[in-house]
């Protein structure tokens, strides 16, 4: 017995060796193959965007983008010019259900970050992955800008009682308030309503389900910040895709019959 025991083990301790050197081999295989794989789906990625900047008539698109981003600030200045009187009045409060109910929680930084990385990222994936659609996307967040400023200047009540200011609490906010952002702009939320643009701007599963979830969460924040009444929040999804089917008609109606013969469909 005493014999027969370390040859058995030596034989134990040869197959353990040999069954790691088959596990090291496949695990060195397994991570060949997911660089291999990683590879192909950056290759896939970059030749996806290639194609679709190569079928660009970019003299084209220069000049047609160029229009809209003048529109979109045209907007811009609308909203501010209005914005700013909007702040001018003395507005009064008031009773809402849900806030009410809600404890007043500090989310500032992800209304304010979170919201500015939310859309660097959307801007930045209609840029590469939709250069076709650009235009269409100026003309909607433009026509969105038309149409909330109608609101916040027709808006007659003020900020909910208990809401945590921005502006004041904010190091980005407060740089901007009172000149690009405004204290009493409520009916609609535009926190919750642009991520939802872009979910219906997008066509993969993917990136609409990124900005859904965008949409979601500032709806939550603003919620809970008490920046927005609950009623903004509701009609902001209900306003958001209004504005998007107003948007789809008109460009596809007014706009894009400018430039028909070089803007696929």
């Amino acid at each position: 017995m005493s014999r027969s025991r370390p040859g058995s083990l030596e034989r134990e301790i040869e197959r353990l060796e040999r069954r790691f050197r088959e596990t090291t081999g496949e695990l060195r295989a397994l991570r060949r193959g997911l660089r291999s794989r990683a590879r192909d789906e950056v290759r896939a990625e970059l030749a996806e965007i290639r194609d679709e900047w190569v079928e660009i008539d970019h003299k084209w698109w220069v000049f047609v983008v160029a229009g809209l981003v003048a529109f979109l600030l045209a907007s811009y200045a609308f909203y501010m010019n209005l914005g700013w009187y909007a702040d001018q009045r003395s507005l009064p409060f008031s009773s809402d259900w849900l806030l009410d109910r809600l404890p007043t929680l500090n989310l500032i930084p992800l209304l304010s970050w979170g919201w500015l990385a939310l859309h660097a990222w959307a801007l930045g994936v209609a840029l590469l992955y939709y250069p076709r659609r650009m235009p269409f996307l100026l003309f909607l967040l433009g026509v969105y800008l038309c149409v909330r400023t109608v609101f916040v200047f027709l808006s007659p009540i003020g900020a909910p009682e208990r809401m945590l200011d921005m502006g004041e609490l904010d190091v980005l906010f407060s740089k901007v308030a009172g000149v690009y952002t405004f204290r009493n702009e409520f009916v609609f939320s535009g926190h919750t309503a642009v991520p939802l643009l872009f979910a219906l701007f997008f066509e993969t599963p993917r990136q609409k389900a990124v900005m859904l979830v965008g949409s979601l969460a500032m709806a939550l924040s603003v919620l809970l910040t008490h920046n927005h009444y609950t009623v903004d929040v509701i009609a902001a999804w209900f306003m958001a895709y209004a504005i998007h089917a107003l948007s789809r008609s008109l460009y596809f109606r007014v706009v894009r019959p400018l430039f028909v013969r070089h803007d696929p469909a």
